[in-house]
């Protein structure tokens, strides 16, 4: 039995929780704003069917127009979801190297001067900031003053390869099996209960031009729900929903065979070939995620 005390967590870099913050914020910023341009939508577009009947309703609908340019004009200068997109393309680099930091694993392997594998440590990041300037002026000064190199960190990377390894499997490879796991899930629900309120508006639409046809009557909201049947979709592109929950289904049976490979862990050699080929995964999965995003 191990004389040591199980460490917490790692302690990630501050280059992490800065780039993390930056990602949530600006994740959530965006997501607002089209949720904003979605309910003014369809509220301007519910008030235009009354505009020969009513003054006011033209004029509030002109209003709710104005503003939805104004909300486009906004989110296009801001860029919220490029910085959504790189904050979180930064933080995923700097776990990943981070995993591999304190497993001793390739690039960070064990040596005799621990000196050394600082620097390269610290030059990695160094290099994942410099790919990523433009993300500077979004980063927050709360966590600048945070360390590097925890003595978390050090104290994992401490520990005899047997120990790092039920670690890793624990911390990260039971953690992010889990994530993605429940992420399939949550988008699979999504994408079917999206798609279901899709086709009902589209049915309620279809019957509403019938009755406009059979008769005469054209006062019935049959516009608006064609827009918010609009809206309806371009949510569902927005989130992707049934790509997530393929792709995120997919990483997590991934996950599960690598978990089963840890057998083959018998020294620190395969200790970093086992770390690699995991972290190699995560890190293609999320490549994916960015181009997936770079699409829409």
């Amino acid at each position: 039995m191990s004389t040591q005390s199980e460490p917490e967590r790692p302690d990630y870099p501050a280059l992490y929780e800065a780039a993390n913050n930056a990602s949530l914020r600006s994740q959530k910023a965006y997501l607002n704003g089209m949720r904003w341009y979605i309910i003014l939508t369809v509220t301007a577009a519910f008030l235009s069917i009354y505009i020969k009947e009513s003054t006011e309703a033209g004029i509030f609908a002109s209003i709710l127009f104005l503003a939805v340019l104004g909300l486009t004009i906004f989110q296009a200068v801001k860029r919220y979801d490029r910085i959504w997109y790189n904050g979180r393309a930064v933080a995923e680099s700097v776990k990943t190297r981070t995993w591999r930091f304190i497993m001793r694993a390739e690039p960070y392997s064990d040596c005799d001067n621990i000196d050394s594998v600082k620097k390269e440590f610290c030059n990695d990041l160094k290099e994942i900031l410099e790919q990523n300037r433009t993300l500077g002026e979004s980063l927050t000064h709360e966590s600048v003053i945070n360390e590097t190199i925890t003595e978390n960190m050090l104290k994992i990377r401490s520990l005899n390869y047997t120990e790092r390894l039920n670690y890793y499997i624990t911390n990260r490879i039971n953690e992010q099996r889990a994530w993605y796991f429940n992420k399939a899930s949550k988008n699979k629900k999504n994408a079917r209960n999206w798609f279901i309120s899709l086709v009902l508006v589209n049915s309620v639409i279809v019957g509403l031009l019938l009755v406009e046809i059979g008769y005469q009557i054209y006062y019935l909201p049959t516009a608006g729900l064609m827009v918010i049947g609009s809206c309806i979709l371009t949510w569902m592109q927005i989130k992707r929903y049934q790509d997530l929950a393929t792709s995120y289904s997919l990483t997590a049976h991934e996950i599960g065979i690598i978990k089963s490979q840890n057998f083959q862990v018998i020294d620190e050699k395969t200790l970093s070939d086992y770390v690699k080929d995991a972290e190699n995964a995560f890190s293609r999965e999320h490549t994916q995620w960015v181009a997936r995003k770079d699409r829409q």
